[in-house]
């Protein structure tokens, strides 16, 4: 609609306007000019029919000579009206012209004022003697005073105009030309211009109410679509109203608005309940890890002793072996509590991701030609360096690995790439067995994971580190087609690009 993007009070002020103002103008044109059209259309007809017949007349005197002082003979006088009156009669349709010779009382005719149809010549001689005794008064009139005479003839049921206008020739009326139309066609244009007067008022109501329903209509989808988006809004505050013109753009926006803070503010209040956990929690497996660590300290140092001791006896060196093994991996665990409890920056200073990327892979690609996993591997160039702890972020890399082997037991592909301007990204492509939906929101949450013999530590740790960096990490899955981590981290305005080390390839091992 071209009112569409208006606003509503506009719309119904200009629908409302029109309706009322159609019938107005109509009624004003009723009351003052209506009963005058019909008055001026026969001024206006009357007007045209004597510049026809004082053209007729003209023309007849021009090609018969009248005018010279010799006398006229009839034929001549007829084809010279022939010539004249022909092209005029089919110029004018609803106009008959006609000719009185006085010297051989005939009359010649052209045209017709009722519908044209062919005439036998009985018909034709029959019409001829009609017209004459209709027009004779008139021819009688203008004969005695050899003026022109206008004047209405015909029945009161089909009435025409008549204009006479006789031919003199030294100083007799050697012939009368004329020119009738009927009257009736006139009135009818007349009725016809007032009903498409009305057809055009009512048009004018149809569509002004048609135009009125639709904006209603528009309003009540518009309103529609906002409590269907607020209903929506209730279960999701992010599923935001779909943008609208006028007025209800304006109340959708605010809407809009006002979700965005809202959603905005559930996720500032989500991390700091997240921040104040995970602070309590480190405290917590800080303070365990410090208790057990002694302890297990103690356990390894007295098996030490007992594998020195008893080399000479077996079976003691098998259970020493098995304990070192178990308080080793005690350690490690420890070791991870103590890294999630109190995690800390390390070295700051520049950084070449391809080169972190690089570093990893010296040692994690014999785990994967191990598990018979392809690499493929392509590293963006000219990287802008990044600010960190370059061990640190070579642990999460390495967490980041270790996590795509164990999702493919079985082998498959594991695609690695690096890219970004202003924020520098590491992607892992697996192509294992994917993560469930509701997992995703929960990886990253300590203790919490969907390996059988997984501590739960690894992603939490990772995503603590990577928080660290000022950076964030996004994840991608659906079951059974593998998943996707990505490591976004702020690049540093300072330093130099990474050199060339670091150029686009592909690699794919096995």
């Amino acid at each position: 609609m071209l009112l569409s993007g208006r606003s509503l009070r506009f719309q119904i002020l200009v629908i409302i306007t029109g309706i009322l103002i159609i019938p107005i103008l109509v009624m004003v044109y009723d009351l003052i000019y209506a009963s005058k059209t019909d008055q001026m259309l026969l001024v206006h007809k009357e007007e045209r029919l004597a510049a026809v017949v004082q053209f007729l007349a003209a023309g007849v005197k021009s090609e018969a000579l009248i005018d010279g002082d010799a006398a006229i003979p009839p034929d001549r006088l007829r084809q010279a009206f022939e010539q004249v009156a022909a092209p005029l009669a089919e110029r004018y349709e609803g106009v008959r012209l006609g000719l009185y010779i006085p010297a051989t009382d005939q009359i010649v005719v052209e045209g017709f004022l009722h519908e044209y149809r062919q005439l036998t010549p009985e018909e034709r001689k029959a019409r001829e003697q009609r017209i004459l005794r209709e027009a004779s008064s008139g021819i009688n009139a203008v004969m005695a005073s050899k003026e022109p005479l206008a004047r209405i003839a015909g029945t009161p049921d089909d009435q025409f105009f008549e204009h006479l206008v006789p031919l003199e020739a030294r100083g007799q009326v050697v012939g009368v030309v004329w020119a009738e139309e009927r009257i009736n066609p006139i009135f009818t244009q007349s009725r016809n211009f007032r009903l498409v007067t009305r057809y055009l008022t009512l048009l004018g109501f149809f569509f002004g109410t048609i135009g009125t329903l639709m904006v209603i209509l528009n309003l009540t989808s518009r309103v529609g679509a906002i409590k269907q988006g607020l209903a929506r809004l209730e279960s999701d505050i992010h599923r935001l109203l779909p943008p609208m013109p006028g007025e209800m753009g304006q109340i959708v926006q605010a809407i809009n608005k006002m979700a965005l803070g809202l959603a905005e503010k559930e996720r500032l209040e989500t991390e700091l309940r997240r921040a104040e956990r995970l602070a309590a929690l480190g405290r917590l497996v800080t303070g365990i890890a410090h208790e057990l660590r002694n302890p297990i300290a103690i356990v390894k140092a007295a098996v030490q002793v007992m594998e020195k001791e008893l080399q000479h006896v077996p079976e003691v060196q098998d259970y020493a072996r098995v304990i070192k093994e178990q308080v080793n991996r005690q350690n490690h665990v420890l070791q991870e509590l103590l890294e999630f409890g109190r995690p800390s920056p390390g070295i700051v200073q520049p950084l070449n991701v391809n080169r972190l990327v690089e570093s990893v892979l010296t040692f994690a690609q014999p785990l994967l030609r191990q598990q018979g996993i392809a690499l493929q591997l392509s590293l963006s160039e000219k990287l802008p360096p990044v600010q960190g702890d370059g061990e640190k972020l070579k642990q999460v890399f390495l967490n980041l690995i270790l996590n795509a082997v164990q999702a493919m037991p079985t082998g498959g592909m594991l695609v690695i790439e690096t890219g970004g301007n202003g924020e520098v990204f590491v992607r892992f492509t697996d192509t294992g067995a994917g993560i469930e939906p509701d997992d995703i929101p929960h990886l990253f949450e300590p203790y919490y994971t969907t390996k059988k013999n997984g501590s739960g530590l690894g992603l939490a740790i990772t995503h603590r580190i990577v928080e660290l960096h000022g950076g964030h990490i996004e994840v991608e899955s659906e079951p059974g087609r593998g998943a996707r981590f990505t490591v976004y981290l702020p690049a540093t305005e300072a330093g130099e690009r990474t050199p060339e080390a670091g150029t686009d390839r592909e690699k794919e091992e096995r």
